[in-house]
């Protein structure tokens, strides 16, 4: 990514939720440059939709994402296993933000122990998901790649009301 703010951010939604799906979808709806290119309900379909396999082969239909939201819980494969296989690849564009129920502190330091660049509590309410995909949105169009693997180890704020990075004890 570049210092520009582009047209749209491709986002890749992992999460084993439908209704989650599609409470994300419609937030990024209202924000103008988030755009939705791929759902998955598991961590292999994560793992195939970004190497191009299984169906996710053609790159005009299914685009590299520039944001993956990745849930923690799902079946299969777990997000803990889909950031570990992230470890072994060279994604550097991708910026990967677990989006999850958990708040066990064992949870945010593992998950940000193998490579996620920002940890978010799952907001409960159309509010507070619209400000954390506001904030997502202004977070990703004005990062750099530097700056972006720079901010690894940070969290996003819990509430989604007023979006905070602070450092991870």
């Amino acid at each position: 990514m570049s210092r520009y703010i582009k047209e749209n951010y491709f986002v890749l939604i992992a999460d084993d939720s439908a209704d989650d799906r599609l409470l994300l979808k419609a937030a990024m709806r209202a924000t103008g440059h988030l755009q939705c290119v791929g759902e998955v309900s598991d961590g292999a379909e994560t793992i195939a939709y970004l190497k191009g396999h299984d169906g996710f082969g053609d790159r005009k239909q299914y685009p590299m994402p520039d944001l993956l939201l990745l849930d923690l819980r799902m079946p299969v494969k777990d997000g803990f296993e889909v950031l570990k296989w992230l470890g072994t690849r060279r994604l550097r564009q991708l910026l990967t933000v677990v989006l999850t129920s958990s708040m066990e502190s064992e949870d945010i330091k593992r998950a940000l122990d193998l490579g996620a660049d920002l940890f978010q509590v799952k907001p409960r309410s159309h509010r507070d998901r619209q400000t954390m995909v506001l904030a997502l949105e202004d977070y990703v169009a004005n990062s750099t790649l530097a700056s972006v693997r720079s901010m690894r180890g940070r969290i996003v704020g819990g509430s989604a009301l007023e979006v905070q990075l602070a450092r991870t004890p």
